[in-house]
C-alpha cells in the first residue's frame, strides 16, 4: 500500500464518513419501500456497529410494519436479539424510545433483558410516576408498565400502582388490581375492597374477589355491607362474608 493509499483509507473511515454511513443506513431502515434484502443489510450494519446512535436509528423500525408479515417479524426479531445482547450501550436509547413510542411491548422486553429486576422495576415505576389517571386516548404505556410489574417483589410497587385503581380506564384498573394481588400482601385488601365496592366492571369485580378469597384477606368494616350486596351477582360465586370480614366461597 502506497502512502497516498494509506491516507485515502484513513480519511474514508473518519468521523465524517462514519456519520454519512450511519445516515445512509438509518434512512434505508426507515424506508418501507426499500427492498427487503437492502433494508436488512442496513439493519445488520447498524446492529454490528452497536453504538448508542445505531440503536437510536434502529428502534423506530418498531413503529411501522412491512409486507409480508414474516419479513416484518424477522427484521424486528433480529433487532431485538441484537439489542438484548448489547449491554449498557442500548439501555439509554431503549429508555428514550419507550417514552415516545406506542409500540411499548418491544422496548419493555428489551429492558427486561438488559437490566436486573430491581433496575427494570425502577424504570417502570418512574414511567408510572409520570402518568396520570385521567382519560387517555391510548393508555397502553402505563398499562404495559403495570403488567410488567406483576410478580416483581418490590416494596414500592403497591404505592405507585395503587394510584391506578382510580384510573379512568377500566383496563388500567383491572391490571392494577391484578398487579397488587400478585404482591400476596394483606396490605392491598383495603384499596381493593374500596374499588370492589364502587366499580361497575364485572371483570374488575370478579378478579378482586377471586384474589381476596385466595389470600383470605379481611376487608375493612366500612365496605362490607356494599360488598356483601354485590357478591350474589358475581358469576364466579357463590360467596359469603365471614364474621371476621373475609370473603369465602359459600
Amino acid at each position: 500500500m502506497g502512502l497516498f493509499d494509506f491516507f485515502r483509507k484513513s480519511s474514508s473511515s473518519g468521523p465524517a464518513e462514519q456519520e454519512r454511513m450511519l445516515s445512509r443506513h438509518t434512512e434505508r431502515v426507515m424506508d418501507k419501500r426499500s427492498l427487503s434484502p437492502d433494508r436488512f443489510q442496513s439493519i445488520e450494519y447498524l446492529c454490528k456497529l452497536g453504538t448508542e446512535d445505531a440503536w437510536r436509528a434502529l428502534l423506530p423500525r418498531y413503529n411501522f410494519t412491512v409486507d409480508p408479515s414474516i419479513t416484518d417479524r424477522e427484521e424486528k426479531n433480529y433487532i431485538f436479539e441484537a439489542i438484548a445482547q448489547a449491554g449498557d450501550s442500548a439501555v439509554e436509547p431503549v429508555k428514550e424510545f419507550l417514552l415516545k413510542t406506542t409500540a411499548v411491548n418491544w422496548p419493555l422486553k428489551m429492558l427486561q433483558k438488559l437490566l436486573s429486576e430491581e433496575a427494570f422495576a425502577a424504570v417502570l415505576l418512574k414511567i408510572l410516576a409520570a402518568e396520570d389517571t385521567v382519560y387517555q386516548k391510548n393508555p397502553e404505556r402505563k398499562i404495559q408498565a403495570i403488567i410488567s410489574l406483576e410478580g416483581i417483589a418490590d416494596a414500592r410497587v403497591a404505592g405507585v400502582v395503587g394510584r391506578f385503581l382510580e384510573d379512568a380506564s377500566e383496563d388500567t384498573r383491572f391490571h392494577a388490581a391484578r398487579t397488587l394481588l400478585a404482591l400476596k400482601s394483606a396490605d392491598v385488601a383495603a384499596p381493593l375492597a374500596a374499588l370492589l365496592a364502587r366499580d361497575d366492571s364485572m371483570r374488575v369485580r370478579t378478579t378482586i374477589v377471586d384474589g381476596l378469597v385466595e389470600g383470605a384477606y379481611a376487608i375493612p368494616a366500612e365496605h362490607r355491607e356494599k360488598v356483601s350486596g354485590l357478591l350474589g351477582r358475581l358469576p364466579n360465586g357463590p360467596f359469603r362474608i365471614t364474621p371476621d370480614g373475609v370473603i369465602a366461597r359459600a
